[in-house]
This record gives C-alpha cells, sequence and structure tokens, in this order.
C-alpha cells in the first residue's frame, strides 16, 4: 500500500513537472512569434508610408514595395496562430487594398484617397492591435 502511495505521488509530480515545461515552451512560441509579428508589422508600416508617398507619383515604384511588404506579412503570418495570427491578414488586407489602388494609377485611374486613408487606418488598427497583444 505505502508504495503505491510514494509511486502515484511520483507520477503526480511528474505530470505537473511536465505540464508546466509544456506550458514553458508554448509561452516562449508564443513570445517568439509575438516579437515576429511585430518586427514584421513595424516594417509594413513603415514601407507603407513611403509606398503612398509615392503612389501617384511613381506607381509602378509603389507596387513593388507594396508586393514586398505583402510577402513580409504572408511569412509572418505562416508562423503565427490566433489574435495574432488575425491581425497580420488584417494588415495584409490593408495592404492588398493599396496594390489595388497602385495598380489602378499605375493604369492611370486617379487614386482614391478615401480608399487609401481608409487602408492606413486599418494597417494602424492592426499594428496597434499587435502592439497591444504583444
Amino acid at each position: 500500500m505505502r508504495s503505491l502511495l510514494v509511486s502515484s505521488a511520483l507520477v503526480a509530480t511528474l505530470l505537473t513537472g511536465c505540464a508546466e515545461a509544456e506550458e514553458a515552451v508554448r509561452g516562449a512560441a508564443r513570445d517568439a512569434g509575438c516579437a515576429a509579428a511585430r518586427q514584421a508589422m513595424d516594417e509594413a508600416e513603415r514601407r507603407v508610408r513611403d509606398a503612398v508617398a509615392d503612389l501617384r507619383a511613381d506607381p509602378e515604384a509603389a507596387r513593388r514595395e507594396l508586393r514586398a511588404v505583402r510577402g513580409v506579412l504572408d511569412a509572418a503570418e505562416r508562423g503565427l496562430g490566433g489574435e495574432a495570427r488575425q491581425q497580420v491578414d488584417r494588415a495584409g488586407k490593408a495592404v492588398d487594398r493599396l496594390l489595388a489602388e497602385a495598380r489602378d494609377a499605375a493604369a492611370g485611374t486617379r487614386v482614391d484617397d478615401v480608399a487609401v486613408d481608409e487602408a492606413e487606418r486599418q494597417l494602424d488598427g492592426a499594428v496597434g492591435e499587435i502592439t497591444n497583444l504583444c
């Protein structure tokens, strides 16, 4: 009987240790994902500002820059889950809207300032949420 109690206590201790180790690993992965998401979003925000500044004068340069930003966000999104992934996806959708504006501007269509402002607000909101989340 005594050895059964000792064995049970040992198993319970080991399981508790495993759960704590598992949670520590999950926490470290979440922290690494957040750091990568923050870095990608900060880079996206900076590069989008540059692209928007070029939108009217050089829409092809803006398109190239925005495509590169989209690639950065896609790469970041693959390594994320949950709310962080949703915010990176939200930023990607804003970049997609700006890409459409750059494509239209390159084709000679007037830039829709309202659409550009809205996309920038959407991106800013996603960046802010990542900052709060992480």
